[in-house]
């Protein structure tokens, strides 16, 4: 469907809160008693979803959904309990216990990575993912309108508060809270990350009380996948008063949180746990169905999984470095049959990423002899065994027809088997840049223990695999905050690396490889890429923006800015008495509203 196209439509309402990946560390403290397992109840089937008409045109997205990843059914205990018949309807009450790996450096989800997973559950967006395809859907905005190609116009839902805590009281939602949300997420600076992706807009205006106008510097493909942000909330609706009253950090800690989600702060004690409660003035009616949540940040997914095996713990949130590989996965379902499990892969590629502005990866041939020498295949198999893929600087899975799939990849440079011809091609650019088996090249790179498959564990593959072009590794560990901390800064020399980003072509793409893109900490910067990149993401049509969408990643590939490996799949579990929608790769969390527990 060309991105131009509108018609009307009827909107439903799917399960809404998303997760995506967290890579900033801290410290944890010990773990406050988990909770007693409770026995394994009858299974049930959720709520139906409300139905909410949207009379007005809305703009479709403009890059294909990624197909649901399927969810594996678990194989039932012979002495399960007769499933409830379908359409039982959801219990109300109840506290749900979930595990957090490790607490977040901070909880200004503006200003984070998407590590903040809580903010799921304590705030909205205005737009959302569809959980079956990932095309936007209504949330806090009812319905939108395109007057013309540079003109947005949203039409807020009416009767949505925030919660009723000091400073904000419980006062109503409206167009003035978007404009100033909006305005934040779009202020200068490196600790915005997420203000790339708005500043095609010139400006943000309430027309009325229920009414927000965008106007767009230029047509604008992803303007809506980027109003809901990542499949983590990081755009989620803040209030003001906060800011006004405590400054411009109050956000970063969760006892400030002040949104208009389903749930609202009791208590949070850092790196031990915290206490969500129902919010009583939630604006869909008889939501949530839970009384509470309590969430205990464990400090290792060891002890996340001795707490999921055994039930002391209903489910897991957090980002994508919080799932659970596929090793933890088997480990678990050993002793835990009945565990539920859903699937999806990483937003963002692990690769070796250089600082391009340093020596000696200012040079071009250096960088293409590493890609070439790179086994992804036996360096998948080494780290992920089952649980992942191969990648180029897209996820053939997650974006398919927008990059080479699969079967292409097994054909290029640098990926095909065997080894020889780019193991040949490898060496004779060393000796060409100086270097041979009495000469080789010395590199300290940096690595962190924080996430081992994604931050230390391929760089601890790629020491042993390049040395036979002649290149000495030798890792320089840092704690996680100290790594990360770098990245912004392009501290760094030579690091295992993937930066998430919304899952989206344009900031897969733009946000990491654009002249002074938020995330593209390696300084690339190239104008060819560059104008083939401003141009995709002004394209409405769908098949046009394709095309120029595949010429930029061959543009890319030929700068060898890094060596992609492999895209991991994250496991993500549930106790089968935790009920609701369906997790998915839209929706890791179901939708919290949603949520009940059988037991």
């Amino acid at each position: 469907m060309a991105a131009r196209e509108t018609r009307h439509r009827t909107w439903t309402i799917v399960p809404s809160m998303v997760v995506a990946l967290g890579l900033v560390a801290a410290g944890c403290a010990p773990v406050p008693p988990l909770p007693a397992a409770p026995a394994a109840p009858a299974p049930a089937a959720p709520a139906p979803a409300a139905t909410v008409a949207t009379p007005r045109p809305a703009a479709p997205t403009a890059a294909p959904a990624p197909a649901q990843p399927a969810t594996p059914t678990p194989a039932p205990r012979a002495t399960a309990p007769t499933p409830a018949p379908a359409g039982a309807a959801p219990k109300r009450g109840g506290t749900l216990s979930v595990l957090k790996f490790q607490d977040a450096t901070h909880w200004d989800a503006h200003r984070s990575p998407p590590i903040v997973g809580l903010w799921d559950f304590l705030s909205e967006t205005l737009v959302n993912f569809d959980s079956k395809d990932g095309h936007p859907v209504p949330q806090l905005v009812e319905s939108w309108e395109y007057p013309n190609d540079k003109t947005l116009v949203l039409h807020l839902r009416k009767g949505v508060r925030f919660v009723n805590q000091p400073p904000v009281n419980g006062r109503e939602f409206t167009a003035a809270d978007v404009v100033w949300n909006l305005d934040r997420i779009r202020r200068p600076g490196a600790t915005y990350l997420w203000r790339d992706n708005l500043l095609a807009i010139s400006a943000v205006t309430a027309t009325d009380k229920y009414t927000v106008k965008l106007d767009l510097k230029y047509p604008f493909a992803p303007m809506l996948a980027y109003l809901r942000g990542n499949t983590s909330t990081t755009q989620p609706m803040y209030a003001k008063e906060v800011e006004e009253k405590l400054g411009e950090d109050a956000f970063k800690d969760m006892n400030n949180a002040r949104g208009v989600g389903a749930f609202m702060v009791k208590d949070y004690n850092p790196s031990a746990q915290a206490t969500l409660v129902r919010n009583p003035d939630y604006y869909r009616q008889g939501m949530p169905y839970m009384d509470a949540i309590r969430v205990s940040f464990v400090s290792d997914q060891v002890t996340m999984a001795a707490a999921l095996r055994t039930g002391r713990g209903d489910m897991l949130v957090g980002g994508l470095a919080d799932f659970l590989t596929a090793d933890l996965k088997n480990d678990i379902e050993r002793t835990n049959k009945t565990i539920a499990w859903s699937s999806t892969p990483d937003a963002f590629i692990v690769g070796l990423v250089p600082n391009l502005q340093r020596k000696p990866f200012d040079d071009v041939r250096l960088r293409k002899a590493i890609f070439l020498a790179m086994d992804r295949q036996e360096t998948l198999k080494v780290i992920l065994g089952a649980g992942g893929h191969i990648s180029g600087p897209l996820s053939w899975k997650l974006f398919p027809g927008w990059t080479w799939s699969e079967q292409d990849l097994l054909k290029r440079e640098g990926y095909r088997q065997p080894k020889d011809q780019d193991i040949a091609e490898a060496q004779r650019l060393m000796k060409e840049l100086g270097y041979g088996p009495d000469k080789p090249l010395e590199i300290q790179a940096e690595g962190t223990s924080f996430v081992p498959w994604l931050n230390i564990t391929p760089m601890e593959v790629a020491k042993s695999q390049l040395r036979k072009i002649w290149i000495n590794i030798t890792i320089k560990v840092e704690d996680g905050a100290q790594y990360l901390a770098e990245d912004p800064k392009s501290d760094f020399l030579f690091r295992s690396r993937g930066y998430t980003t919304p899952p989206e072509v344009d900031a897969q793409l733009y946000t990491r490889h654009h002249t002074g893109a938020g995330r593209n900490f390696q300084k690339l910067s190239d104008d060819a890429l560059d104008k083939l990149l401003d141009t995709q993401r002004q394209e409405l049509d769908v098949t046009k923006r394709r095309q120029i969408v595949l010429q930029a990643q061959e543009r890319l590939w030929s700068l060898y800015p890094a060596s992609w490996l492999y895209t991991r799949e994250a496991f993500i579990p549930r106790q089968p008495w935790v009920k609701g929608p369906d997790f998915t790769a839209w929706r890791f969390w179901g939708e919290p509203a949603e949520l009940w527990l059988d037991r």
